[in-house]
């Protein structure tokens, strides 16, 4: 049977005494007695989730702290401990929020048992009611009332709390056409299927709402930088891009994402959401799916001198991109034994950005190309001064997206680049993503075996969110498995996660292939891939992505710290 945690908050030590007696008597036992820590003050502790009802003694405080609990929106039932009552106190405190009481000269079992019975029964059917009325029927998500609510609630605890909280708001692109030629039933369909995989890339803190037929938010609760909310809605971009099966045909449709961070980009409800959506209506000027980051001093106007095309032309020819590098290390020694090369663009007045902030129009305007074969010199280059650092047994890999890879002169350029930089091909890797792989799997492979002759090997990608197809790791020249970063985040206290990681670790064992696990930022993270075999990680936990010249200071501390273990 369910055990409920009640929480007591009273100075005198015979009401915590005369509760235990009633409650430790129960039967059957379903009920804890819990008291807050008196480091705490009274309102976080019924502020935690984990507390089903409160018991709280009356007194000179009773009427703030009831007022308090009503404005953070408390959601366990509060039941009063009194001398006495009268019908006026009665309704008075009913009205500031107390869903019942209780007199201390009439403190029995069964009395108070089935008081806390009833109020934890009460609050558990009016939420299952708010849920109804919060949620849209179709996908479960919340709707415009649930998302407001939310939203101002996540607004209130980042101010609390001093964290950012991002809001992405998402619009199909062409979604119509979807229902105009396959029907509204497989347009109900998309929608959910959509939904999961949008719900599949989200924390558990994160939440997911339906405003109203394609249209879509998601409020993601402390994020440490906009590079955290650019990797998740590149993310959400290729899940939504995936192919699903209608009516025995293979469809697919893009998004535009626009972003806004509070409280940087809006400080209240309405503020916050109109930026985010304007910022999605800007990336809705270019066609194809896209993220846009919200901001007031970046026209993402195609037609006009100031627009991204146009700044993005700029950049190329000015040669603004550059790269850093986020180390892998080896799991067994501690030691950097690869690097991932990450597009920057070096923006004059904004600094640097991430790749969601640009890289989806690059690809529209047939920029991407030129800035991958540059990517792949720099990388070659890294490689060169990597050997003069004595550091010549470092990998470094590089993502290579679908338009350079179907290039007919890819091959020709990629032996030139590495034959003129004089660079170790068997130190260069390639990064493909399954959805890259999907769009045309004999040409790649056949790519892939030509490319294989060089000595460039190849991993891939955020393994197991696509069609995770397993006829690749067979079939195609694949080294290694990247375990996405969204089945390591919650490691390893979320059991569904550990399942997945330690799947993919054990094929990867028996397939013969490296495995290399993304997003790791925690200790515990690292000690529960470690202990699974796991053979690299990358992530915060070691480093962000870093600019080449610092990496002799990374090396240097990293063997620091292992002397440090060793001895400690």
């Amino acid at each position: 049977m369910k055990e409920y945690r009640v929480l007591i908050i009273s100075d005198d030590e015979s009401d915590h005494q005369a509760l235990s007696a009633c409650l430790e008597s129960a039967t059957p036992t379903r009920f804890r007695l819990t008291a807050p820590d008196r480091s705490h003050r009274p309102l976080e502790a019924l502020l935690d989730d984990a507390v089903d009802a409160v018991i709280m003694a009356g007194g000179p405080g009773t009427e703030y702290l009831l007022r308090l609990a009503q404005k953070n929106n408390v959601s366990a039932p509060i039941i009063l401990l009194l001398d006495e009552v009268s019908e006026a106190i009665s309704a008075q405190l009913r009205e500031y929020g107390a869903q019942d009481y209780l007199l201390r000269d009439q403190l029995q079992r069964q009395l108070v048992t089935r008081i806390l019975d009833y109020s934890i029964q009460l609050k558990d059917a009016r939420d299952q009611i708010q849920q109804l009325s919060n949620r849209d029927g179709l996908t479960g998500a919340l709707n415009r009332a649930g998302f407001r609510a939310h939203l101002e609630r996540a607004m209130d605890r980042s101010e609390r709390y001093g964290f950012n909280t991002a809001l992405l708001y998402i619009n199909f692109d062409q979604f119509s056409n979807v229902n105009d030629n396959y029907g509204e039933a497989d347009g109900d369909l998309m929608i959910k299927t959509i939904s999961r995989r949008l719900t599949d890339k989200m924390r558990s803190t994160d939440s997911f709402a339906r405003l109203g037929g394609d249209e879509f938010a998601v409020v993601l609760e402390d994020v440490s930088s906009s590079i955290d909310v650019t990797q998740i809605g590149e993310k959400m971009l290729a899940a939504i891009s995936m192919p699903m099966t209608l009516s025995d045909h293979q469809v697919s449709v893009e998004a535009s994402i626009g972003a806004a961070v509070f409280p940087d980009d809006g400080r209240d409800f309405s503020d916050l959401v109109d930026n985010a959506r304007s910022a999605m209506q800007q990336a809705k000027t270019v066609p194809g799916g896209k993220f846009i980051r919200y901001s007031d001093r970046l026209l993402f106007d195609v037609a006009g001198s100031n627009s991204l095309a146009a700044e993005l032309r700029n950049a190329v020819r000015k040669n603004q991109f550059e790269l850093h590098y986020q180390p892998r290390i080896d799991l067994n020694h501690g030691q950097l034994v690869g690097l991932e090369a990450l597009l920057r663009w070096n923006h004059p007045e904004r600094g640097l950005l991430c790749p969601g902030e640009f890289l989806s129009t690059c690809e529209e305007m047939g920029l991407m190309r030129t800035i991958g074969y540059q990517v792949i010199q720099h990388a070659c280059s890294a490689l060169i001064w990597l050997a003069k650092q004595n550091m010549g047994h470092i990998d470094v890999a590089v993502n290579i997206c679908f338009s350079q890879i179907q290039d007919s002169r890819f091959l020709e350029i990629v032996k030139d680049i590495v034959s003129r930089s004089g660079a170790d091909a068997s130190r260069l890797e390639f990064e493909l993503t399954e959805s890259t792989i999907l769009k045309s799997p004999g040409a790649i492979k056949e790519r892939m075996n030509e490319l294989r002759h060089l000595g460039i090997s190849f991993s891939l990608d955020d393994f197991g969110t696509g069609f995770s197809q397993l006829s690749h790791l067979t079939e195609l020249p694949i080294s290694a498995l990247k375990i996405d970063a969204c089945f390591v985040r919650d490691l390893p206290r979320n059991p569904h996660q550990e399942a997945v990681c330690t799947m993919i670790i054990e094929m990867a064992h028996r397939l013969g292939m490296r495995v290399t696990a993304e997003g790791a930022e925690t200790h515990e993270q690292i000690e529960f891939l470690r202990a699974q075999n796991c053979q690299q990680v990358q992530g915060f936990y070691y480093s962000p992505a870093i600019p080449l010249q610092q990496l002799p200071a990374f090396v240097q501390e990293q063997r620091f710290k292992r002397r440090e273990r060793m001895f400690s």
